[in-house]
């Protein structure tokens, strides 16, 4: 979370629903903001296509029939809240949620009510209307909440139909931070909005190669790639870097004709038809896999414009990250304590040897492919039920993980947001509340009523930083109870489910009918950052003090520990104070 200088705002005073909005624009365009922050994978329309295509998987015996419950269940849920699909639906909703709730309704009657659903959620109908009711929201000063609700699914449905979050990003700064012009009201939003029509721009995409290229040129012919020693003729070699300086050794392949909605998606486009030409040309010579240079360039045919664009980051990349000397340390520290009998050691190297191919891969199938190998092997089989489903075991035991310190992420992410923002307002305040961390700190500051004079200090400190200040009252909420803390929990347990759901669904699709989903690169972060969290957790578990000799040991010692947990935050009449809140909301 950054806050950018209003220099281009007029009187962002008067327009705090519009300077919101931005914010959380960048925010979930940032490509290291927690998956949490982020937008989501699917809104109820992209739902509703999701849920025909998993019973046509399930008609053509790619995926078991249980799958489609979940899907439906999921999109009851997002149906309720959902006002974009909610205003474009001509009947009461109450009229299609039985149906989707109800895991018995027969599949052909279920398809006829998701056809029904998705002839009016189409993605145009629902950016336009999506649209409209985000720019009226702003105009009314609405509740962060429907900002915050609008605002995401807008930037879900954008990446959803082409558009690459990079080149949102780009457009978000230009129109409302570094571009030209001013902005003085709403009306900036609407012209934010003309730029993702739904047209589809045609683009030349151009790398440079290995010579391993030059011998299966006449090969490729039909997949709109031309390898040669010279750029194409019809493009300016005056736009191209130095790093395309035609040479000996020197072959440049140009992928022609790519329809695309903007210059990286283009990119991502020409690279796949590269990647495959690779593939296919590894099945004939194996001695050297084929690679290029990282830089490409992009020509767009209508606007003439040229494009030096770097290597996107990798999928595997976009997560924290220990710096090295650190890394060394606490490598240093798991060579000296870690242990595990034989047959779990053997278990937990095997998935870190599978985290480590799906860090060295730059496809996005080998990627979750390894990462849901290795996530799926750590967990034990000896405690599944016979009468349980494989993807059931895994979520079942997957969740106390994944739930156990997701609490305490969460603050300490505040806390970091907090310190970025002001960080020596900050540390002095955080002086004054009692506690051995600033997460303790912050619960306390956020919760406790005996420190409303400096929590009103720091509200005010934020001025115009909408978002962080939206951050901080959720937290407040949450940790206005008990009960709030239980809630979240439960909710986040509901979208993990899903989630890891649709991890499986897409492994399965990916396996048996060599299809890989669009939104297969969120779902590797995601799998990523589940797999990191265990093996993390095991790590500490099986690290002096040793708390336990087996994975399997470990994850039963999770399940307990986070029965405990829940337990205490369930007790009866429980109320947080100064002596009990961080034991309590940190699973201490």
């Amino acid at each position: 979370m950054l806050f950018r200088k209003l220099t281009k705002w007029d009187d962002a005073a008067k327009i705090p629903a519009l300077l919101f909005v931005v914010q959380l624009i960048e925010e979930m365009l940032f490509e290291y903001s927690l998956d949490t922050y982020k937008a989501s994978v699917m809104h109820t329309g992209l739902l509703c296509q999701e849920a025909l295509s998993t019973i046509s998987d399930v008609q053509a015996g790619n995926i078991k029939a249980p799958n489609v419950a979940h899907v439906a269940a999921e999109l009851a849920s997002n149906f309720e809240r959902d006002p974009v699909a909610q205003s474009l639906i001509p009947l009461p909703i109450a009229a299609f949620l039985p149906a989707l709730k109800n895991p018995k309704t027969p599949h052909k009657e279920l398809q006829i009510v998701l056809e029904l659903l998705a002839v009016q959620l189409t993605p145009e109908k629902y950016r336009q209307r999506n649209e409209a009711l985000l720019l009226q929201a702003v105009r009314d000063g609405a509740p962060y909440a429907l900002l915050r609700r609008l605002t995401r699914t807008y930037i879900t449905t954008l990446t959803a139909t082409g558009l690459s979050t990079r080149f949102l990003e780009e457009q978000t700064h230009n129109i409302f931070h570094y571009g030209p012009g001013r902005i003085k009201g709403p009306e900036s939003l609407e012209e934010f909005f003309k730029i993702f029509s739904e047209e589809t721009n045609s683009y030349t995409v151009v790398f440079r190669v290995d010579r391993i290229f030059e011998h299966v040129i006449p090969a490729f012919s039909d997949l709109k790639i031309a390898i040669k020693p010279t750029l194409p003729d019809e493009l300016d070699h005056c736009q191209f870097p130095a790093s395309f300086t035609p040479g000996d050794q020197v072959l440049f392949a140009a992928v022609r004709d790519i329809g695309a909605r903007d210059p990286y998606s283009a990119r991502s486009a020409a690279e796949r038809i590269l990647n495959l030409t690779a593939t296919l040309l590894t099945l004939f010579h194996h001695r050297e896999y084929p690679s290029w240079l990282p830089e490409c360039v992009v020509f767009e045919s209508k606007t003439k414009h040229y494009y030096t664009i770097a290597e996107p980051i990798n999928s595997m990349q976009k997560c924290a990250d220990l710096l090295q000397p650190v890394a060394s340390r606490r490598l240093q520290e798991f060579a000296n304590s870690f242990s595990l009998e034989r047959e779990s050691f053997a278990k937990f190297i095997r998935s870190a040897e599978l985290h480590a191919l799906a860090v060295r891969s730059n496809a996005d199938e080998n990627q979750i492919l390894n990462l849901w190998i290795a996530l799926e092997s750590l967990v034990p089989s000896e405690s599944k039920s016979d009468d349980v489903s494989n993807i059931e075991h895994i979520t079942k035991c997957l969740i106390p993980f994944l739930n156990y310190g997701y609490v305490e992420r969460l603050v300490n992410n505040l806390v970091k947001d907090l310190l970025q923002w002001n960080a020596d307002f900050t540390r002095k305040l955080f002086k004054t509340i009692p506690g051995k961390k600033f997460t303790d700190r912050l619960v306390k500051l956020a919760a406790l009523p005996e420190f409303d004079a400096p929590r009103r200090r720091l509200e005010d400190s934020f001025k115009d930083f909408h978002l962080l200040r939206d951050r901080f009252d959720y937290f407040k909420q949450i940790l206005s109870s008990s009960g709030a803390v239980i809630a979240a929990l439960d909710a986040h347990s509901r979208r993990l489910e899903w989630q890891i759901r649709r991890i499986y669904r897409t492994r399965n699709i990916i396996v048996h009918s060599g299809v890989t989903p669009r939104y297969t690169k969120p779902l590797i972060e995601h799998t990523h950052d589940y797999l990191d969290t265990v093996l993390s957790l095991l790590v500490r578990l099986a690290s002096k003090p040793k708390q336990v000799h087996s994975v399997a040991q470990g994850f039963k010692f999770v399940e307990l520990r986070y029965k405990t947990y829940y337990e205490a935050l369930s007790a009866k009449n429980l109320v947080f104070d100064i002596g009990n809140i961080d034991q309590v909301v940190f699973c201490r």
